[in-house]
């Protein structure tokens, strides 16, 4: 996959986020401390333009993000000198790779690349105005200059005026459309005016939004439009935090939503699936704080980045969408973004999502990161991906309209079972027995362990507004009554934003910060847990003063309970971290909506994730910025530099995933990939052991920091230095009944070579043991050690050193040949086979060659093994050698196979003859079969003459008759049918004379 190609992949799975992470990783400096004022980063070259006071105008290139150590390294620094005002504009052409900027001043300056470096192009200075705005069109073509008097310049790339006018008002931003044949004027009243290409006034753009909205100044406009969407967005930003988003102008139901804060500047991605709104928001303290929030088309907050500083002045996208530039004060910032990718884990199975270009379906790979086997499956709309144990499940949009699948599947992505629902499943957990799926206000239970899943249960959430802050509603007014019917579709004054489940607990995050708490088992609500007051954390890790929420944001993002339902952490849409005890609180049964306060055990900043150990309820890890922290009772180890995400966490060691480098190529993942790192107190008992630190003390340290692992890695140290007390205590601490054995046995071995070639192989060392068992000459040792094994190469090469048992032999070459059996080699074998003298596999294998000429000598040497030679009978008989089927079917004392190979071969020939000699009773039935089969093929005479044969005189009339009758139809000759009826006569009377002494008989 080229690198235009990743770059796609990346787009389109930005098409498909849900949520996303996003965090500060790297800040510049601006030497003499210029503040900026302007920034503007070039999509397809990768330059970074800022402008600021007293003509700063700098070019940077900064190195690729995928460097995690320093994501913001410069390999060009260059300033550019011409402006002597603060600099207020930079805008890219893309298209012709040139720059052009505007200072306060109005001087206009146009840049070029030459050999490296930047150099002036074009200049222009109208001397009468600032300019307030300018904009190239989408294909670098042309550009628009406002100016602040309202004068209008239109011109083309090589620097020709093409149109100007005065607009007749106060313009403050300039937008073309992405045909370039639109362009859309803001005044600083809020007002939208568009224009045609040449400058005729079309119409004004209808501002959905309320009075108050429209007295707002607008701060930001952005036009977006990709090939690989259908819609284009019109994003408008007002200063009082009111955002409108439109497909075009003319559209009459836009997007509408409130930010909360005072808007500078909005800006789409390269995808147009985010757009960033930057701010800042005043706090219960009356300080300000500046903000840039990140939201999908719709309007649904994805995340909040914090920033430093006394306001942001601009931003920009880099061109992967990956990253972002902030201009606040005399820095620049920069912001990693990272999608939330859609993924889970099956053991050592990854499941993985991601879009791929120019299709509609998303592709969910099952990769096993052990065995490399990928297996692909398509899935339409897709909305979430969760596992648990050996299942995982995938959610998505049903072919049925309004309808919404759930669909559980193994590691090999084959389904297993499914379920539909109505609603939308927005959030989703699994358990060892249960999906649970939740949309704003229901939560669903289907138990999966049956053949198909049980009906839902529903448990209806926020039946009660505990909340002291009012959110989105839904549905009817709170204040109307509802009918006990209609009882799960009501108004909430608080809806569900996360999930976490254990066998017996469901956690329930609700967007005002409050946590439900229910019992899987019973279905009842047990508690409502509120958090503490969010703080704001700024950037030099103090807390400040206390942040209002806005009733739009939704405040916890991700749930995570430990393995034993004593602790959980929450991670807000902050990226805030917080853990939490549940042991903290008292339960209130008999008042399940009690509000009940939890102590917080951690805090933590810019989290990006977390994962709970699986053996251990106090040890977690999280995932910040481009660090794992490992935190053992809230005590923080090194820092790990990784940007993995973990998938897996128990004994003491870490298996994470780089879901970015697999994205980069989804198709091949590599096993890569896939990191494990190791817990400091499992390094540091390695380490001692390794370095001959006493038993006594590694002990002390093992005992405290008390873990199977570290008890298992003691014992085996141990063993390695033959301290069978140490070793047999440590396996017995962690309950390991066959090292304790093992221990007591090597106790009962006096030899010390003999106890280590034991020890080398229970370390699975076997060559090494091979050499201390023949240093002993005690062959029969390691015999008896590749014999266990199964490893019977080894031993036939011991065999030829040694041992010279024929019974070992043929038990070996038996087995080599079972080995190649397995793996399809019959010719090999065979060969083996006929060493070990196994005549039946040797014959299954001489059947599955097709040399039947082999069969054919062993039916001659397997002479008395009647039970063999029926099987090679069948083997014939299965081929159609009738013959050698008879012949191996008249060695055994039961001919009855052989007359039925026989008649099954139609050979019937040989049927009369084997019934003749061997068993006459079986005649009639023989010559029932054979007559019908020439009945069948419409040769009747050969039937009549076998019933005269047997003088079945009634067969021959009912044949002759039907003969007959057949003849006039024909129209034989006279003479023929004469024949017929005269034969037919003395059949009669051949009959009838048969038929008198029976009846004298009985009279």
């Amino acid at each position: 996959v080229n690198a235009t190609d990743t770059t796609e992949l990346f787009v389109f799975l930005l098409s498909f986020l849900q949520t996303m992470l996003a965090y500060l990783s790297k800040k510049i400096a601006i030497p003499n401390g210029a503040k900026l004022s302007c920034i503007s980063w070039s999509t397809t070259e990768g330059w970074l333009a800022c402008g600021g006071e007293n003509g700063l105008l700098k070019v940077l290139l900064v190195a690729n993000s995928q460097n995690v150590e320093d994501g913001s390294n410069l390999s060009m620094n260059q300033t550019l000198v011409g402006h002597e005002g603060n600099v207020l504009i930079v805008e890219w052409n893309e298209k012709y790779k040139k720059l052009t900027t505007s200072d306060q001043h109005g001087l206009i300056i146009v840049w070029m690349l030459h050999k490296g470096m930047w150099f002036e192009e074009m200049i222009n200075n109208r001397n009468k105005s600032v300019v307030r705005d300018l904009k190239w069109a989408k294909d670098g073509r042309k550009i628009c200059i406002v100016y602040e008097d309202g004068a209008v310049i239109v011109g083309s790339v090589d620097g020709k005026r093409m149109w100007g006018r005065d607009l007749g008002l106060k313009p403050a931003l300039v937008e073309w459309s992405p045909d370039g044949q639109t362009i859309i004027f803001c005044s600083v009243r809020g007002e939208c005016h568009v224009y045609d290409e040449i400058g005729n006034h079309l119409s004004n753009i209808s501002m959905l939004i309320s009075d108050q909205s429209c007295q707002s100044s607008i701060t930001g406009i952005d036009w977006h439009q990709s090939a690989n969407h259908a819609r284009s967005k019109l994003a408008l930003g007002y200063e009082n935090g009111s955002i409108q988003v439109m497909s075009d102008i003319g559209d009459r139901k836009p997007d509408l939503f409130q930010t909360g804060m005072s808007v500078s500047k909005i800006r789409w991605n390269v995808s147009g699936s985010i757009l960033a709104v930057a701010g800042a928001r005043a706090n219960s303290a009356g300080r300000f704080i500046s903000l840039v929030q990140f939201y999908n088309p719709h309007g649904h907050l994805l995340r909040t980045l914090r920033v430093p500083g006394n306001g942001i002045n601009s931003i920009a996208w880099e061109g992967s969408s990956m990253r972002m530039a902030l201009a606040v004060d005399s820095f620049i910032y920069f912001a990693d973004i990272q999608p939330e990718y859609q993924w889970a884990c099956i053991d050592d199975v990854i499941v993985y999502a991601f879009a791929m270009p120019r299709k509609d379906e998303i592709c969910v790979t099952f990769w096993n990161s052990k065995s490399n086997e990928r297996f692909a499956k398509n899935v339409r709309g897709l909305i979430g991906i969760c596992a648990f144990g050996d299942y995982c499940a995938l959610i998505s949009e049903a072919s049925m309209k309004n309808t919404f699948a759930l669909i559980i599947c193994d590691a090999k992505g084959t389904a297993l079972i499914g379920k539909y629902m109505e609603e939308k499943p927005e959030f989703n957990v699994m358990t060892a027995s249960q999906l649970i799926t939740a949309t704003d206000s229901c939560v669903y239970l289907w138990h999966y362990c049956s053949n198909e899943p049980n009906n839902a249960v529903t448990l209806q959430i926020c039946r009660e507004n505990r909340c002291t802050q009012k959110t989105v509603k839904v549905g009817i007014d709170p204040g109307t009554k509802v009918p006990e019917s209609d009882s799960s579709r009501f108004t909430l004054r608080d809806s569900i934003c996360s999930l976490a489940a254990s066998e017996n607990m469901l956690l329930v995050g609700m967007q005002s910060g409050a946590v439900r708490r229910y019992s899987l088992r019973s279905l009842r609500h047990e508690a409502t847990y509120i958090l503490e007051s969010r703080a704001c954390v700024s950037c030099d890790n103090t807390i400040s003063h206390f942040l209002d929420m806005s009733v739009e944001q939704a405040f916890l993002q991700n749930i995570y309970l430990n393995c034993n339902d004593t602790k959980f952490s929450v991670i807000d849409i902050d990226g805030l971290m917080t853990v939490l005890d549940l042991n903290s609180a008292s339960f209130h049964l008999s008042d399940p909506l009690h509000n009940q306060q939890l102590v917080t055990v951690n805090r933590r900043k810019d989290c990006r994730g977390m994962h709970w150990s699986r053996d251990m309820p106090d040890l977690y890890v999280t995932m910040e910025k481009k660090r794992m922290y490992l935190f053992r009772n809230g005590d923080p180890e090194e820092p790990v530099l990784s940007s993995g995400h973990v998938y897996d966490f128990s004994d003491l060691e870490i298996k994470a995933i780089l879901l970015e480098e697999i994205m980069q190529t989804p198709q091949t993942p590599r096993k890569e990939h896939v990191v494990h790192f190791e817990t400091k107190a499992l390094r540091d008992t390695r380490s001692m052991i390794l370095h001959n630190i006493s038993f006594q003390d590694s002990w002390r340290f093992v005992q405290k920091n008390g873990h199977q692992r570290l008890w298992q890695l003691l014992a085996h140290g141990a063993l390695q230095k033959l301290d069978l007390a140490i070793a047999k205590q440590s396996f017995a601490n962690f309950a390991d009944i066959y090292g304790v054995y093992f221990a007591r046995k090597l106790e009962m071995i006096c030899d010390e070579i003999q106890q280590r070639a034991e020890v080398s192989a229970f370390f699975q060392h076997f060559d090494n043991a091979e050499e201390l068992f023949a240093s002993m000459n005690r062959v029969d040792l390691s015999l008896a050690m590749r014999i266990k094994m199964g490893d019977w190469f080894h031993v036939g090469k011991i065999i030829r050193v040694g041992a010279d048992d024929d019974w070992i032999r043929d038990f070996m070459f038996n087995n080599m040949g079972e080995y190649f059996f397995e793996r399809q080699k019959w010719d090999r074998a065979a060969s083996y086979f006929t060493q070990s003298k196994n005549v039946e596999k040797l014959v299954v294998c001489s059947y599955l060659q097709e040399e039947y000429d082999e069969l054919e000598k062993i039916i001659h040497a397997a002479a008395g093994n009647h039970e063999l030679l029926a099987n090679i009978g069948s083997m014939f008989c299965s081929v159609g050698m009738c013959s050698q089927a008879v012949l191996a079917f008249r060695s055994t004392s039961d001919m009855n196979p052989g007359i039925e190979a026989c008649v099954l071969l139609k050979r019937w020939g040989s049927a009369f003859s084997l019934v003749t000699q061997h068993n006459r009773q079986q005649i009639t039935v023989v010559l029932q079969r054979y007559i019908g089969h020439i009945l069948h093929a419409e040769m009747k005479l050969c039937a009549i003459n076998l019933y005269r044969e047997t003088n079945d005189h009634e067969n021959v009339v009912h044949l002759l008759s039907q003969l007959a009758m057949q003849s006039v139809t024909v129209k034989h000759s006279p003479m023929y049918m004469k024949k017929i009826y005269v034969l037919r006569a003395l059949e009669v009377s051949m009959h009838a004379m048969d038929s008198e002494p029976a009846c004298c008989a009985v009279n």
